[in-house]
This record gives C-alpha cells, structure tokens and sequence, in this order.
C-alpha cells in the first residue's frame, strides 16, 4: 500500500452569482502532486474540530502542514501588530490539535512556511510577526510578483541536518513570506539559515519532524532536485516508528 500522506486544507469564503458566500476547503494542486511523483497517497484534510484530531491521524502514516494565512499572536503569547496578515484562528486550532495528535502517536510532520511556524508554535516556540518591521530585513523574503517556481535566495544548511543531507551546504529557494521563526519550540534545531539569519528550516531532536520556510512545491517540477523533500516525506512515512513522545506535546487553548 502506498503511504497516507495526509495533507491539512485550507479554506476560503468564494462569493457566486447565486449566494453571498459559499464556504470551501481545498489544497492546491502543487501539494498533491509533489506528494503522487514521490510516491506517497495524498489525503486532503478538511479543517474540523479539534477533536477530529486523532480520527484524522489515525488514517494517515504522516501530516503535511502547507502555506497560507498568518498564525495567530495570542497562541505564542503576543498581542497583534499593525502589520499582521490575514490570520484564521479555526485553522490554527484545528492544525494544532493534529501536531499535538501526530506527535503523541510517533507519525512524521512536515511543514512548508506557514507550516513550519505553526508546528514552532505548536510545540512552544514563538514568531516575528514582520520580519522587516522587528528585525530591520531587507531582502525581498516575498518575491512575488516573481513566479513561484523561480529560485530568488540561498540558504544555508546546518551541519548534518536533514536539510545538508539532501542538497548539500547551499542551495537556492524560492521566498514567499513576512513572518519567521523567533525562539524554537520544544525539541526543535535549526536546520538551515538565510544569509539574513532567517530560520529557513528546522527538525526534531528525532528527525520524525522536519519543515522549511520555502516552497518546494511550486519548485519541483522545474527544479527537480526539490523532489528529494517530498521523497525524503513519503520515506518518512513509510518508515514511521509508533512510539509516543508525551514530552514535545504542549496544550494550546
């Protein structure tokens, strides 16, 4: 059988000419397919309640968290600032809960941007809620409108991280974001910086998680070294160990 990847959606409120408003969960396409040439099964995950947590987990063999809104400040103890983007506090709740789930029962996680942020949160950790505004950045940490399959920075990989392993000490990315990592969450290490010291990808003191702040699902098919993330997910979770880690789950209210 082919390993369950299970990936949690997004929604959106999408007007028509008949209603005012007409709800919908979806993922992009991009994930689904870097998840299928890896060989892995993608499993879309509809925002739920909380509690639907560990039914969902139960049915996949590891959790893939994507990109999109803002996470919200008071989860990581912050008040919110003038330049905080779109945020979705369902999302954020509902995520959580299948982390917290994910992680008692030993399944891989991986995040891409806002995923990689709501895992740190998720395990204790905090963010910048504008990079360019709480640190002085200047680099175009979000290239659009340059499309996405367009490499436009380096980072550095940590040594020995799962990041290293798979592209070596340097590699190119793609950049769409204004928020980052501040300060770690629980059990996490740093696995690649931006020459501006952005935190560009982390992972576990196990490696069962592992995330980065770019997009290599708008970068695979053009780039096709980007594979290797998705191959290295879906290896993850064919290979999974189920063995709880009690200590890494932190309660979110």
């Amino acid at each position: 059988m082919l390993p369950k990847i299970g990936i949690a959606s997004n929604h959106l409120i999408h007007p028509t000419k008949k209603f005012n408003t007409n709800y919908v969960d979806y993922i992009q396409k991009a994930y689904i397919d870097g998840v299928r040439q890896s060989g892995g099964l993608p499993i879309v995950l509809p925002l739920g309640n909380p509690a639907e947590a560990k039914d969902y987990i139960e049915t996949i063999d590891a959790l893939l968290l994507a990109g999109g809104q803002d996470v919200v400040p008071t989860l990581y103890g912050q008040e919110p600032i003038q330049e905080l983007g779109e945020t979705d506090l369902e999302r954020d709740q509902f995520e959580i809960s299948l982390v917290q789930e994910a992680l008692r029962v030993h399944k891989p996680i991986f995040g891409i941007c806002r995923g990689q942020q709501l895992i740190n949160v998720a395990l204790g950790g905090s963010l910048y809620q504008d990079i360019h505004l709480q640190l002085g950045i200047k680099t175009q940490h979000n290239q659009y409108p340059t499309a996405f399959d367009v490499p436009t920075h380096h980072v550095t990989a940590t040594t020995n991280s799962w990041l290293q392993e798979l592209f070596g000490q340097r590699l190119l990315v793609n950049s769409f974001h204004h928020q980052a990592i501040n300060i770690l969450g629980n059990g996490l290490n740093v696995a690649a910086h931006s020459d501006d010291g952005i935190i560009e990808s982390i992972e576990s003191n196990d490696g069962n998680i592992f995330a980065v702040q770019f997009h290599p699902e708008c970068l695979f098919k053009k780039h096709s070294a980007f594979a290797k993330i998705f191959d290295h997910l879906v290896e993850k979770a064919a290979n999974q160990e189920k063995k709880p880690v009690e200590n890494l789950i932190r309660s979110v209210s």
